[in-house]
Parts: C-alpha cells; sequence; structure tokens
C-alpha cells in the first residue's frame, strides 16, 4: 500500500482469564489462515491490543452517473470476483420516459483491475430508443417490468451452472416479499425462487439491501435481513439472522433472530411529548460477508442512520421526517451470531463538507482481492444528500425548507460509487505498543512446513515467536533466543526462522501453543502451510 493508512480507532483491551488452563482442548486449525477476530486466539496477554483498521478512500469515483438512465444512482450495489475478472452490479435510477415515474434498475459492470471499470453496451433492451446500454434487470428484461429494490449477488457453490450467481431484490410487481434471480453469467437473469423471505405484519417491509449466501461452516445458506422493531417514535431498524438448507423457504423475518440492534450504548433523545427516549439511530443494511481467506471470521459493515426527526427541535414540532445521515460502521464475528462492535465509530465516515460523499454512506455489497495480492478492495455509494431529502408527502415542502437549513438539500446532488483498499486479512490486529508486550495463543494443531505472519514492525519494531509443547515449555530449537527476530518488516506472509531454519514439520499434528514478543508492531494474522517449493 502506498503508506500506513491512518489510525482512527482507539485500542482495545482483551478481556482474558489471567491463567493458562493446561486442560485446555487443542483448536485444530490445519494449514489455516488465523485472523484476530477476539480474544479467541489470545492467552495470558500482556500489554497487546486489538486495534480495528478503517480502510483508506483512494477518491476515485469509480461509477458515475453518465448515461440517461443513470440520471442517479441507488444505495444498492454489490461487487464479486471471480475467475480473473471483477463484477458490479449497480441500481440506476432512469429518467422519466412520457411524464413517467423514473424507473429504479439494475445495471452492470466489469473490470479487469478493481480499478477502472467497462459499462459494456449489452443490447438486451431498447430503453429511450436505444438498446446500447448496459441493464440486466428491469425496464422489462429479466421479467421485470417496473422498479428493482436491492441488489446483493453471490455465487452459489450448489447451485446448477445455468443459476451460478444469484440474485436477491424485491421488484414491487412481485409483491412485498424477498425474490430470488439466477443466471448463469451474471448479465442473463430469471426469477427461479419466489417469496424466499416472508413477513406477517402490514407494517414491516424488506426494502433494503438483504444478504444471503452459502456458509461453509455450517454447510447452510444463511440470510441477513432487515428487521423492524419499531420501538416508540421509531422504525427500529435492525439486523436479524436465519439459515436454511436450501434456498425454497426461510423463516418469517420476524421470528428471525436479531443479531445487530440498538442498546443502551447508541444515542436517544428525550421526547417530552411521549415522556420517553426515542431511538436516534438504527441500522439501514449490513453488507455481512464470511471472510474467504481465513477461519471462522465474518465482518459485518452496517449503515448506521441517525434520525434527523429526532434531534432537530424544528422537525420535532410538526410531523415526523424520515430523514438523516448514513455512515458505515463495523463490526467482528466469529460464528456470525455474535457480534463485537467495537468502540462503535465510523468505519467509512463522511467526506467534508461539500465533497461528493458528504452527506450519506452505504457499503457495496462484497470484497474482492487486488491484483498485486497484499491488498483487498471494497467499494461504497456516497452522495451529499441525506437519506429522504427528496421525499414527496403532505410535508415535503416544508421538511425540505428545514432539511435544506440543517445542510442536507443541496443545489446540485452528486451520487457515485467510490473505492475503498484495506491490507489483506488487515480489519483487526494485535497490536504491542512502543513498550513492548506479549501473548500465548492457546494449544494449537497445525498441518505444514512453516510459519508465515501478516506482519507490520515499520522500522523500529520488532517481533519474535516462541513455541512451546503441551507442558507450555520452550520446544528445544524454537525457543525465544533461537528464533530470528523479525524487524523492518511489513509483509503479508513473513516466514519465521529458528537460527536460519524455518521448517516446522516435525511438530504438526501434534498440540503447541505460539508464543509472540512483540514491540512497536501489528500482528494481522499468522498461518502454518506447506513450504514454497
Amino acid at each position: 500500500m502506498a503508506g500506513k493508512i491512518l489510525l482512527k480507532f482507539v485500542l482495545f483491551p482483551i478481556a482474558l482469564a489471567g491463567q493458562i488452563q493446561q486442560a485446555e482442548t487443542p483448536i485444530l486449525i490445519g494449514d489455516r489462515r488465523q485472523v484476530f477476530v477476539d480474544g479467541h486466539l489470545v492467552r495470558e496477554p500482556k500489554d497487546i491490543k486489538l486495534l480495528v483498521h478503517p480502510p483508506a478512500k483512494t477518491g476515485d469515483m469509480v461509477i458515475k452517473c453518465e448515461n440517461p438512465w443513470e440520471e442517479r444512482l441507488g444505495q444498492y450495489h454489490s461487487v464479486l470476483y471471480d475467475r480473473g475478472v471483477y463484477y458490479m452490479w449497480y441500481t440506476v435510477y432512469g429518467k422519466a420516459e412520457q411524464d413517467k415515474i423514473p424507473v429504479r434498475s439494475i445495471a452492470y459492470a466489469r473490470s479487469d483491475d478493481g480499478i477502472r471499470w467497462e459499462k459494456p453496451a449489452l443490447g438486451l433492451v431498447e430503453i429511450y430508443g436505444s438498446k446500447k446500454n448496459n441493464i440486466v434487470l428491469g425496464h422489462g428484461f429479466g421479467g421485470v417490468k417496473g422498479a428493482t429494490h436491492g441488489c446483493m449477488v453471490f455465487i452459489d457453490p450448489h447451485a446448477p451452472k445455468d443459476q451460478r450467481f444469484r440474485l436477491v431484490s424485491n421488484p414491487s410487481e412481485f409483491g412485498k416479499f424477498l425474490q430470488l434471480f439466477s443466471s448463469a453469467d451474471g448479465i442473463h437473469w430469471k426469477l427461479t425462487h419466489s417469496d424466499i423471505l416472508t413477513f406477517r405484519s402490514e407494517r414491516h417491509h424488506l426494502d433494503s439491501q438483504n444478504v444471503i449466501f452459502w456458509d461453509h461452516r455450517i454447510s447452510k445458506y444463511v440470510a441477513y435481513v432487515r428487521r423492524n422493531l419499531r420501538p416508540g417514535g421509531s422504525q427500529g431498524r435492525s439486523v436479524a439472522r436465519t439459515e436454511s438448507s436450501d434456498l425454497s423457504r426461510f423463516s418469517d423475518v420476524e421470528d428471525t433472530q436479531v443479531v445487530l440492534g440498538f442498546d443502551e450504548q447508541d444515542p436517544a433523545i428525550y421526547d417530552p411529548v411521549s415522556g420517553a427516549h426515542i431511538q436516534a439511530v438504527d441500522f439501514y443494511t449490513n453488507g455481512t460477508i464470511k471472510y474467504p481467506w481465513a477461519q471462522d471470521a465474518y465482518y459485518m459493515f452496517p449503515a448506521e442512520y441517525f434520525h434527523y426527526g429526532t434531534f432537530l427541535k424544528d422537525f420535532r414540532k410538526g410531523q415526523p421526517v424520515n430523514a438523516g445521515t448514513l455512515d458505515v460502521r463495523f463490526a467482528a464475528s466469529r460464528d456470525g451470531i455474535r457480534w463485537k462492535r467495537y468502540d462503535r465509530k465510523a468505519f467509512v465516515d463522511l467526506g467534508m463538507k461539500r465533497q461528493w460523499d458528504s452527506r450519506s454512506i452505504y457499503m457495496a455489497y462484497g470484497l474482492v482481492p487486488a491484483r498485486n495480492e497484499r491488498e483487498m478492495y471494497m467499494y461504497y455509494y456516497g452522495s451529499n444528500t441525506l437519506h429522504g431529502w427528496d421525499r414527496e408527502d403532505q410535508h415535503s415542502q416544508r421538511n425540505k425548507r428545514l432539511l435544506k437549513r440543517a445542510g442536507g438539500a443541496p443545489e446540485v446532488e452528486t451520487h457515485g460509487l467510490g473505492r475503498l483498499v484495506i491490507r489483506r486479512d488487515g480489519f483487526i490486529s494485535a497490536t504491542a505498543g512502543y513498550g513492548g508486550g506479549e501473548f500465548t495463543t492457546p494449544p494449537l494443531i497445525f498441518d505444514g512446513d512453516e510459519l508465515v505472519l501478516n506482519v507490520d514492525t515499520s522500522a523500529v519494531g520488532i517481533l519474535s515467536v516462541e513455541i512451546l509443547d503441551a507442558n507450555n515449555k520452550p520446544v528445544p530449537r524454537y525457543s525465544l533466543k533461537d528464533c530470528d527476530q523479525i524487524h523492518t518488516a511489513n509483509e503479508i506472509s513473513r516466514v519465521v526462522e529458528w537460527d536460519g531454519k524455518s521448517s516446522v514439520s516435525e511438530l504438526a499434528g501434534t498440540p503447541v501453543r505460539l508464543r509472540f514478543v512483540m514491540r512497536d508492531a501489528d500482528l494481522y494474522a499468522f498461518q502454518f502451510r506447506r513450504a514454497s517449493r
């Protein structure tokens, strides 16, 4: 990466038992990469913290509004990397034709490097008098005549070849429930699974980016969906989770388990009219992924929505207004059910005043590898408009005046998709400060010939590794004094050596612990692997 990413988050102590338990059951890690989602891999920490690293904005607007069917962008977009190609499906609003309302549809783009994107003229559907467009769902194509809503795409490893790509959406003409479209190539879509997620209440709805994917860890499909809890004065948008052995039907949304929602640490505003505290934030989208390059790691990137109507006095004098600003937050989990939100600060924060992403940010779904194999790319929707600033209802003119006064109704709208860069495995590190620190892992049983680390010592940091046996004693030839110190290193897979030798194959299959002693360094991941030949 071009320079070290600025670290914005505070450090978090690892709350663990103070003593190593000798009877602890070994963890089978094989040759799979291990990342620091939580304290699962850390025992007896001494001056070791967990640190969250936000991504770097590149400043690129990789997708802009350039065509008649791209009058503006929607909020829901999806990115995949497959077989050497980067794919993007993005939501667009087209200019109105013949006094009709603008049509919301899904467009398609592709890239060879994840940086420069092509919008191919697919010729699938005629709009605005031409077939030279990149629409793949909507305007009559894909069986959708009217507006689409929601756009999340995943590759299904258990699908027939002609349904390998899956697209989650809920076009209004199909009713209020969630639908699943399938495609062999990500371009030609057809409805294959109807009403896979339903709800009972008339007040509930699924107008969000709902997420579905195959979870190899549990061998089931999992869905992370919007669930409206609706406490007093709020819609209470939360993230709920459900699972199913097939895609034909998940449990009713209102019966699903909420895994991320408002709690006592989130802001609430006292409302003197109702005499109660009203929820001031909720979660519009979730962006949940299972990290593909390590064992048991899930990450969530929820768009947190701050409701202006709850705290601006001018709004509270009249009817509530569903308008406010959003940015992206971060949570991590080892099982996809129990989530840690760390210090809850913005993971992707708003741009500065008058920048194109200064009022709203939603994460596009997906995490893709960079060509250099050292970094990962993510993408986000940004705008200088608030959610709901242009809503048309009986209070719209009054609300627009108030929003303009609050700096949320721009003279000229801007919408775009930006690119983010983050280090491979780089969401969370175990870090030691300038004074040094250390920790030991629980007992591990591995398979492989050498130990590699994703580590950053910069200029002054140092890291050493000691291997301990089942009795917590240093293994001969792998002690701390035998380890060749790692310094002046910023590497994704740094091989550890002891007296110039890296082989650890003689210890494979037996329980060992790793002792990391470090100073002014970040350790992002470790892995036992087969040695390169």
